[in-house]
This record gives structure tokens, C-alpha cells and sequence, in this order.
């Protein structure tokens, strides 16, 4: 176990006073010609623990003094401290990421000029890149010039309303997300145009990826509708009915199976999956109306036979 050069000195200057206590209090006794006794060495312990506990409050209060921790508030929801020579950012009172090193420098009298810029890549272009990366530029920066710096870029970022170009993607996004589900009404409405934009992206393994993930549930109904026409793979739906299915999540899975059923009225494996959801609630009627409704399509199907006969069982008993 690695001890680090701070406690070594610290073990060291406990075990000097103990030792000069100790020499001091015989020699006092030596000269005194006090016999040993119990409340001698009582008198020795009790003299130990208050000079070890005074030596304990000096060190913590010259380590304050040295490293006082600092506190940025820059809204009710987001605030930066700098702990341990580290900046962390704190999201509604609870610890969301401390920053290893700064990822850019916004100059507060420029962000105008980066309104028409689409992405963070450019805005790095534009920028002054000495800051940027120090994993790959090696520069030592003194850690409260660090925490200024990063809370300098997130009062920006949030006085222009959480603007995710203003930020690296890798921070914007998650932020923007955690600052969301903490209750910030601004954070909700950008972070909502921001899933919006990748729906748009119309690229299928990011839909399914949004849709699966929940992120959906940040819309009310009728928004949620509007997204839904953004989807234009029914395959997409299928593979989160599939997902939703075998996590026992059948109402999702029936919704998922239904937009697909909406893409493609007669595609067989979402009319399928529909069945078998109906099957499992215990809805026979609706199970049976759809076998019927596959067998218009596809008179030879032997699931939807066979899921047919079955169900005028189930529906039989039921009545008997």
C-alpha cells in the first residue's frame, strides 16, 4: 500500500511528539522525584491526545488555507466546484462529472459570432485551440484557472439557453439530459428539439436507439405521434417490439407492433407479434380478429390456422 509523502510527515511528526512528551515528563519527573503511578501515565496519554489534536486542527486549517474549495453557482440546477484540485459539475445538488481537463474556451464577447455554426467541430475552427485537448497538448494549468475557465463556458452555454453547439457533444448532450430530467423547463424544450433533429437524421439504427432508451417519453401524445411519421422503416419498430417483448414489456411491445402494422398494413410478422400480445393478455376476441384479418391476406398461414382454431377454443370455453 502506497502511503503518500503527506501522511508519511504526518506519522512522523505524531511520533516526534509522543517521544518529546514522553522525554519531557521524565525529566520532570527525574528531577521532581515523582514515583510512577496510574495517573502518571494518564497524565502522559491525556497530554498526547491534546497536543496530537491541536497538531490535526493546525494541518486542516493550513490545507484550507492552501487549498480553500471553491463554489459556482450558476443556476438553481447547475453548479461547479473545485474539489481536490479537480473541477466537478454538480447537477440539482448531486454529483454529475468531474472534468478532467477543459475541452474548449468560449470568449464570452464572441459566442455571436458561432449563431450559424451547426456542430462544436466548427466552432472549434473558429476558436483559440490553446486550451483544447490537454490529453494530446500537454499544458499545466493551475486547477482554480481551470475551474474558472469551465465555469466561464457553462454560464455561457446556459445564458444562451443550452445552446449543444456551444459545448462538445461528448459533455453538451448528457448534460443537457441530466439538467432536463432535474426540472429545468429550458433544458426539456431544447433537449426535445435535439432528439426532434435526429429523428429527422432518418437514420434507422439511431430512431430505434431513441425509441428503445425512452426517449420518447419527454413527449406528450400528439408530439410523440409527429415523431412516429419521421419513421419511415418499419423495421425499426419491429426490432423494438422483438426487444420489448422479451423484456416482458408487452404494452410497449403491442405499441411498437402496431406502428410498424401502420407502415405496413400487411406486413405478416407484425400481425404475428400483434396475435401473440393478444394472446398473452388474455384478449381472444382482438387475438382472433387478427388471425382472421392475416388469413385474408395469407389463406395458406399455418400460425394464424392454427392461432385461429385455438382462439375459438379460448373464446368456447369462456362461454361454456
Amino acid at each position: 500500500m502506497i502511503i503518500t509523502k503527506h501522511k508519511r510527515n504526518l506519522i512522523k511528526s505524531i511520533i516526534l511528539i509522543g517521544l518529546l512528551d514522553i522525554i519531557s515528563l521524565e525529566s520532570c519527573r527525574y528531577i521532581l522525584q515523582i514515583p510512577l503511578s496510574l495517573l502518571y501515565y494518564l497524565t502522559i496519554i491525556v497530554i498526547f491526545i491534546q497536543q496530537v489534536s491541536s497538531f490535526f486542527l493546525i494541518d486542516y486549517i493550513i490545507k484550507k488555507i492552501e487549498h480553500p474549495k471553491k463554489e459556482y453557482q450558476i443556476n438553481d440546477y447547475l453548479t461547479l466546484k473545485l474539489e481536490n484540485k479537480a473541477t466537478t459539475i454538480y447537477v440539482d445538488g448531486k454529483q454529475f462529472i468531474q472534468c478532467k481537463f477543459l475541452l474548449l474556451n468560449i470568449p464570452t464577447d464572441k459566442v455571436r459570432d458561432f449563431d450559424d455554426i451547426e456542430s462544436i467541430d466548427e466552432a472549434a475552427e473558429r476558436l483559440n485551440h490553446d486550451l483544447e485537448f490537454q490529453n494530446k497538448i500537454k499544458i499545466k494549468m493551475p486547477p482554480e484557472t481551470e475551474f474558472w475557465a469551465h465555469c466561464s463556458n457553462l454560464q455561457v452555454w446556459a445564458e444562451y439557453n443550452y445552446n449543444p453547439r456551444l459545448l462538445h457533444s461528448n459533455l453538451a448532450y448528457p448534460l443537457l439530459e441530466a439538467i432536463t430530467d432535474a426540472g429545468d423547463p429550458i433544458a426539456l424544450e431544447v433537449f426535445k428539439q435535439e432528439i426532434k433533429l435526429r429523428f429527422e437524421s432518418f437514420n434507422f439504427s439511431t430512431q430505434q436507439y431513441l425509441i428503445e432508451n425512452g426517449y420518447l417519453n419527454y413527449f406528450n401524445k400528439e408530439e410523440r405521434n409527429e415523431l412516429s411519421k419521421l419513421i419511415l422503416d418499419e423495421n425499426v419498430w419491429m426490432n423494438c417490439g422483438y426487444n420489448y417483448l422479451n423484456a416482458n414489456k408487452k404494452k410497449k411491445a403491442l405499441e411498437s407492433f402496431l406502428y410498424a402494422r401502420n407502415i405496413n398494413p400487411i406486413n405478416l410478422n407484425a400481425l404475428l407479434a400483434i396475435a401473440q400480445i393478444y394472446v398473452r393478455t388474455k384478449e381472444y376476441k382482438r387475438a382472433l380478429q387478427i388471425y382472421n384479418e392475416i388469413l385474408e391476406y395469407y389463406p395458406e398461414n399455418i400460425k394464424a390456422l392454427n392461432g385461429k382454431y385455438s382462439m375459438l377454443q379460448q373464446i368456447k370455453d369462456i362461454i361454456n
